[in-house]
């Protein structure tokens, strides 16, 4: 049995008067109902004498007795001056242990004419008419469609309400929400019949960029029309948003054979990310997929999602547009990905990530003029870990500006003596994007220059042009800060994207550094000459010096010297050295050129 503190929360909200009574026959909870239907208010701690003739109170007590002693009673009673009710009382154990009753007053009526006087005292009082037992009846028959049409109301609004609680409002998709209960739903199926199908996670790639370019209205249509093809798909049988620009679906796996699969894969990808019109006329949209096989990579809904995700996250590492299952690979790179993760902190805190240099010379007289800083780490158990993959991570979890100012600290103390000596001119070092465009950066850097007792004007910053895209004010504060202080400004991997003339304009600039994936294409390309001629005359516009990055051969050093760079960098002079190993070099070095 419940108590009634329990009982009272649903009772009060019942359409039936409900009345619980102690072992003393005290009423001592009724509901609204029952006390509409009694017309009384004040009637708790009270018992039935305060409201009934003697008769009807030795009718009660002989059948709340029964009730007392463990039985279940449904009887017709007259429980006030020309009412009467069918009554069902069932035991019920009261807080304190003892013993008491709830009733539930299943039907009233009040007839035109009272009963016929009469009874036997064992019993409750007997509706001797007919037609007062047939009133009763009615009233119930009523009371019952009464219920029943609330009922059907409150689940149809419930349902109405879980319907909500599970659509995205923009596609009119499902939601999280209502996702999951699918996927439940559909591995119980499976469970049964050894159904097996996919999930798969979508993403609409670079869906930022169509909001800023078309606008949240085409950004919005662009998620419609996405997720009215994936429905259209053969074998799909859910789908929905799962948030931001990205989706997941349920779909059949039919037996076609892996090649098959993967074809029709592919095929889907491409019916889903064709141009979409709208009002600004045709947009290019892309999508990156990840899908993940039940029962054959887990049983677990949770997994399930975490693999098809992770094939996701793969495949938009691999360039985008791309349609990846989740395997072994990719569990071994996630897992190496997690690893790395939780290991860097400690190696940040503990100095394991340690600068190395590589030098930048003069293209005419190939003197060395300056040293990159550029981050390893070699990992207790992975080995030397890539370095984009490292500071990939770092940015993901929030740790990049912590390792930029480990390795900006340990390279000023180790350029030291060669800056003294002067057997280099100045120190190269990389920002974080998110570090150029923090309000207070060019404060916290030069402040660091001080404590390390580093000369500004011996320091040049490598930025990326993607760092101040979205927040071209902030970071040309910053820049004008720490230029006016005397800091040298690169922009690094120039070429590679469609610079912002006009912010390049903007930005106080001292040098220009072609990315290598253009110096590696010398040779093969005429176009090459005609870009480089192209940087030159921007170079002399802005009236920056130009530094060719990776450089490999005679060639590549040849051809970038005659179309007029001015600093070369690259492994045809030297790859990333560590501390000692650069001193030994610098020191080789000095004594060739000589």
């Amino acid at each position: 049995m419940i108590g009634i503190e329990q009982l009272t929360q649903i009772l009060d909200v019942l359409p039936y008067p409900v009345f619980v009574k102690n072992a003393q026959h005290q009423w001592i909870y009724g509901n609204a109902a029952f006390e509409e239907l009694m017309g009384h208010a004040d009637y708790i701690g009270k018992d039935d004498r305060a409201f009934c003739p003697p008769e009807q109170v030795k009718a009660f007590r002989t059948a709340d007795r029964r009730v007392f002693a463990g039985e279940e009673v449904v009887k017709e009673e007259e429980i006030g001056s020309n009412l009467f009710a069918l009554t069902r009382k069932v035991p019920l154990v009261l807080p304190d242990g003892s013993t008491g009753l709830v009733g539930i007053i299943l039907a009233s009526v009040r007839p035109n004419a009272h009963p016929s006087d009469g009874g036997t005292p064992d019993d409750t009082v007997s509706l001797a008419s007919g037609d007062h037992l047939r009133q009763l009846n009615e009233s119930l028959s009523k009371r019952t469609l009464e219920l029943e049409s609330s009922l059907t109301i409150a689940e149809l609004k419930q349902q109405a309400a879980m319907e909500v609680a599970h659509t995205d409002t923009t596609t009119g998709l499902k939601n999280r929400l209502g996702f999951k209960d699918k996927l439940a739903a559909t591995i119980r199926e499976a469970e049964e019949t050894g159904r097996r199908f996919g999930v798969a996670f979508i993403d609409v790639d670079r869906f930022k960029q169509i909001n800023d370019r078309f606008g949240h209205a085409a950004g919005d249509l662009v998620l419609k029309t996405v997720g009215k093809r994936l429905c259209e798909l053969p074998d799909v049988f859910a789908v929905a948003r799962w948030g931001g620009d990205e989706f997941v679906l349920l779909t059949e796996l039919p037996n076609i054979g892996q090649n098959a699969l993967v074809q029709g894969f592919e095929e889907a990808h491409t019916y889903t990310f064709r141009p979409i019109k709208s009002d600004h006329g045709r947009i290019e949209i892309s999508g990156s997929v990840g899908i993940a096989v039940y029962p054959q990579d887990t049983t677990y809904p949770d997994d399930l999602m975490r693999y098809a995700d992770m094939a996701l996250m793969v495949a938009k590492r691999q360039g985008r547009g791309k349609v990846l299952s989740f395997d072994a690979k990719i569990n071994n790179a996630l897992s190496r990905r997690m690893q790395i993760t939780r290991d860097l902190p400690g190696a940040i805190s503990n100095n394991e990530v340690r600068p190395f240099y590589q030098p930048i010379v003069c293209a005419k007289t190939r003197k060395i003029q300056g040293v990159e800083a550029l981050a390893r780490w070699t990992h207790k158990d992975l080995g030397p870990i890539n370095p984009e993959e490292m500071f990939e991570i770092a940015h993901g979890c929030g740790l990049a500006t912590q390792l930029d100012a480990r390795l900006h600290e340990a390279a000023c103390r180790d350029v030291g003596p060669w800056l003294n000596t002067g057997a280099i001119k100045y120190l190269s070092l990389n920002i974080s994007p998110m570090d150029i465009v923090s309000i207070d950066f060019a404060d916290r850097f030069l402040a660091e220059l001080a404590r390390t007792k580093t000369d500004p004007k011996t320091i040049c910053l490598e930025i990326v042009e993607s760092a101040f895209v979205d927040n071209l004010d902030t970071a040309r504060r910053n820049l004008d800060r720490l230029h006016k202080a005397g800091v040298m400004i690169a922009l690094d991997d120039y070429g590679t994207g469609f610079s912002n003339l006009r912010a390049l304009l903007e930005l106080p600039l001292d040098k220009l550094k072609i990315d290598k994936s253009l110096i590696q294409s010398i040779g093969s390309s005429y176009k090459i000459a005609d870009l480089m001629t192209s940087i030159m005359q921007l170079a002399g516009t802005l009236d920056v010096k130009i530094v060719a990055e990776g450089i490999e051969t005679k060639l590549q050093s040849a051809f970038v010297t005659s179309a007029g760079c001015d600093l070369m960098q690259g492994y045809m002079f030297s790859r990333p050295l560590s501390f000692d190993a650069m001193d030994r070099w610098l020191a080789v070095h000095q004594k060739r050129v000589a």
